[in-house]
């Protein structure tokens, strides 16, 4: 079960992966996750969900049907009462 220094590196684990957290933090962190399962198990998850991100591409969705857009645009003028 976590406990408080866990909440703490928690914390600090994101900016330990962008190489962002000050070296007497990354001590501190790299001490506590030599003993500590569940931290160690945030971090591959949290590494897994920044790799994941980095290889997902965002693509523009496509323009609505013509058929849509006329529901759709008749749909807000009805609930504007026009």
């Amino acid at each position: 079960m976590p406990d408080r220094r866990c909440k703490r590196i928690f914390a600090m684990l994101s900016e330990y992966l962008n190489a962002e957290l000050p070296v007497k933090n990354c001590r501190e962190l790299e001490r506590h996750l030599k003993g500590c399962r569940p931290c160690i198990a945030y971090l591959d998850s949290l590494k897994r969900t920044v790799e994941a991100c980095r290889r997902y591409q965002v693509r523009k969705a496509p323009p609505p049907a013509r058929k849509v857009r006329e529901a759709l645009l008749l749909a807000i003028e009805q609930r504007k009462g026009g």
